[in-house]
């Protein structure tokens, strides 16, 4: 994988990732322990820690790559 992992990309795929699911960002950041305000800020920013990207990941049952390449 020689892909440069962009804020964009990943603040994209978590929205992608929520919406598929149907969850509203209020869901996503209760399942997670998350302030809605720390959701929209993934989702508009894309700026995580690795630990974020692997709670996000077990949260929508995909791989971390998922979130940070696709």
């Amino acid at each position: 994988m020689n892909e440069l992992v962009r804020t964009e990309t990943i603040a994209r795929n978590i929205k992608r990732l929520r919406l598929r699911r149907h969850l509203s960002q209020v869901a996503l950041g209760e399942m997670l322990g998350y302030s809605t305000r720390q959701i929209r800020r993934l989702e508009t920013e894309g700026t995580v820690s690795l630990e974020v990207i692997n709670r996000l990941a077990t949260a929508f049952g995909v791989s971390a790559a998922d979130i940070l390449f696709r």
